[in-house]
């Protein structure tokens, strides 16, 4: 749902649609805010901490697994001699 501030100022009881969806408030056709329901911006807060979670697990795989990488003389990485210990519970 989308209204405008002045909508949202004049008519407060629209604020009750929130807990069934999202509103998106406007400022001379711009978007301004969202309005979210509590226990929705709970839900988005703790998607938001285990995806940092989960992207600092893969970040701390990432570096122990890249140890296995060979350099060459060129200072280049030589992908194909990654450990294949990387992919296994992929392939």
């Amino acid at each position: 749902m989308t209204i405008t501030a002045t909508q949202l100022k004049q008519q407060t009881y629209l604020l009750d649609r929130a807990v069934k969806e999202d509103i998106q408030v406007t400022k001379r056709d711009r978007p301004f805010v969202v309005i979210v329901d509590a226990h929705r911006y709970e839900e988005l807060l703790e998607n938001q901490k285990e995806e940092k979670r989960d992207t600092k697990a893969l970040f701390e795989a990432f570096k122990k697994e890249s140890k296995n990488v060979s350099v060459l003389e060129d200072k280049s990485i030589d992908l194909c001699k990654v450990d294949e210990e990387m992919y296994s519970d992929i392939f």
